[in-house]
């Protein structure tokens, strides 16, 4: 056998041929190791990476290709797979009966040459033989093995049928509920979205992730042409699927995923964050499943991670490795030693999604901040809105109802519709989370200063409380907004209720003088406190 070492990626297009066959014969399903997208890969984003690609050639044919990056250190050297953080499963390419011999001969060269090396081989999944195939080359060269995995979570689309595997899930986390108030916004579609969309794609994505810790990088500026150019491609077996979630023809969901020979790999999903209450990424999953099953494939792989969602709608679940040995020098055993025991502290972190939250969230808002510190009062508004809240905090508000005896005169106010709301710029994604959660919106000349009506629950979310209403009464919030009196003759008018119940601050004088002239009674006494983030609700009903 002979190793012939490959350091340009032009190079690499005269074995496109032998290296798209292997994965033929091998009915290969990891669109990561397709001809396609580690060509690509290497030509947008590695050509400053040192990738070196070793192919193993016999008897005038090449019969494997090991696709790695190799870096330089005080310690000797680290070979990687190559794509670390953008390929989340990796492997080598070679056909299964010639596994074992060519791995034997390229480690073997590899450790030959270096005398002092860390070997960091990701993405291995434990259903591929590779890992088990070298793990028993380890054995037999009496080298230790680290590894570290993490969950790999699947659907199995050949073994079910959608009607059956929707039936215990579709009231996962109100998920009939979500949707159908999602609909009653306007025309609800899933689309297979043409790569002309892939911009708007990236647009969803941003704002997403513009105040969170995005660690996958999908729509940086950097990566955006890669993405974009895999989207753009037909040919072989990889291809893109932009599934998109259209309402009245905007996207407010996205998956940006790999098909590859019967298996479709989600890599990634976001969407827009001012329909966040509204759920569409879980209703585009649900859209997606069925669509998948509809097309043929045989598998909807979620990619790896401990996300609550992934869990909830698998029906199986594989691993994915990370493997680590060196050669026995005492620097390389030492790194060898470090990156293992960083692996293992981050994978037990994983598994704690609440870890994972608070990184992605509350570290990514920190950033945000510290990146736009220029536009706000960094500090005040740290200690405000963030600091404050936690170490000390403290509310009080009053319920006040008001007994309808006599209709006042009529009075005119516009109804925010749904075809407003989502025309909007501004405060939109509060206008919709109103719409959620029940409330019609009315207005006299800014939509900005609507009041807004209920006729189910009193709703203080800022304090987190909720409370059902009786028959006839209804709710109204933000009425400090327009003329009470005004109000007061509309929504009777307009709802013919027996009771209208407002709330008000403690502390607002003027807003309790104005309910107490239009005869309103307080009839609730409402406490909150939270100290050191323990939180405490108090409730004195008036008699």
């Amino acid at each position: 056998m002979e190793l012939i070492q490959i350091t340009a990626y032009m190079d690499l297009g005269r074995y496109e041929k032998e290296w798209s066959a292997i994965l033929e014969e091998n009915n290969n399903t990891n669109p990561f190791i397709e001809y396609e997208f580690v060509y690509n890969w290497w030509r947008f984003l590695g050509k400053d990476e040192k990738v070196e690609i070793y192919a193993v050639k016999e008897n005038d044919r090449m019969i494997a290709f090991f696709p790695f990056q190799l870096e330089k250190t005080w310690y000797g050297y680290i070979l990687h797979f190559l794509a670390l953080g953008d390929a989340n499963y990796m492997d080598i390419i070679a056909r299964k009966r010639d596994l074992d011999q060519v791995i034997m001969f390229v480690f073997d060269a590899l450790i030959k040459e270096k005398k002092s090396i860390v070997f960091y081989l990701h993405g291995l999944l434990e259903t591929i033989e590779t890992h088990s195939k070298l793990s028993n080359y380890l054995k037999a060269r009496n080298m230790k093995e680290r590894y570290s995995r993490i969950v790999t979570p699947y659907i199995d689309l050949k073994n079910i049928t959608y009607e059956d595997y929707m039936k215990p899930r579709h009231k996962l986390h109100g998920l009939d509920r979500r949707e159908k108030r999602l609909r009653a916004l306007g025309d609800v579609q899933l689309q297979i979205s043409p790569a002309t969309e892939i911009n708007q794609v990236f647009k969803v994505h941003q704002k997403r992730w513009e105040k969170k810790n995005d660690t996958s990088g999908f729509s940086s500026i950097r990566k955006q042409s890669f993405f974009k150019y895999l989207a753009e491609q037909n040919k072989g077996k990889l291809s893109v699927r932009l599934s998109t979630l259209m309402l009245q023809n905007e996207m407010i969901a996205f998956t940006y995923g790999f098909a590859c020979r019967g298996r479709y790999l989600g890599y990634v999903l976001g969407h827009d964050s001012d329909f966040d209450v509204y759920g569409p990424g879980r209703i585009l999953v649900k859209e997606k499943i069925k669509r998948n099953i509809d097309d043929g494939f045989h598998k909807l792989d979620m990619s790896i991670g401990y996300e609550p969602y992934k869990l909830e709608w698998n029906t199986g679940e594989d691993y994915t490795r990370k493997t680590v040995f060196s050669t026995n020098t005492i620097r390389a055993r030492m790194f060898r030693n470090f990156i293992w025991l960083k692996e293992m502290v981050f994978s037990k972190i994983r598994k704690h999604y609440s870890i994972v939250i608070f990184r992605r969230n509350k570290i990514g808002k920190l950033k945000y901040y510290l990146r736009n510190k220029g536009e706000f009062n960094f500090w005040k508004d740290i200690w405000k809105n963030r600091l404050q809240p936690i170490v000390y905090e403290r509310k009080q508000y009053l319920i006040a109802k008001l007994t309808v005896s006599e209709m006042k005169l009529d009075s005119h106010f516009e109804q925010i519709t749904a075809e407003m709301a989502l025309s909007m710029k501004d405060q939109r994604k509060e206008i919709l989370q109103k719409i959620y959660n029940g409330y019609n919106g009315y207005y006299a000349t800014e939509v900005n200063n609507a009041f807004w009506v209920n006729e189910n629950v009193i709703r203080l979310d800022d304090i987190e409380v909720v409370e059902n209403l009786k028959k006839k009464t209804i709710y109204i919030r933000d009425w400090e907004n327009e003329n009470l009196d005004e109000i007061l003759s509309f929504v009777q008018v307009t709802y013919r209720p027996k009771y209208i119940v407002v709330h008000a601050n403690k502390f607002d004088k003027k807003s309790i003088r104005t309910l107490q002239s239009n005869d309103f009674i307080i009839t609730e006494r409402l406490s909150y406190s939270r100290i050191l983030g323990k939180k405490k609700i108090k409730k004195e009903v008036e008699n």
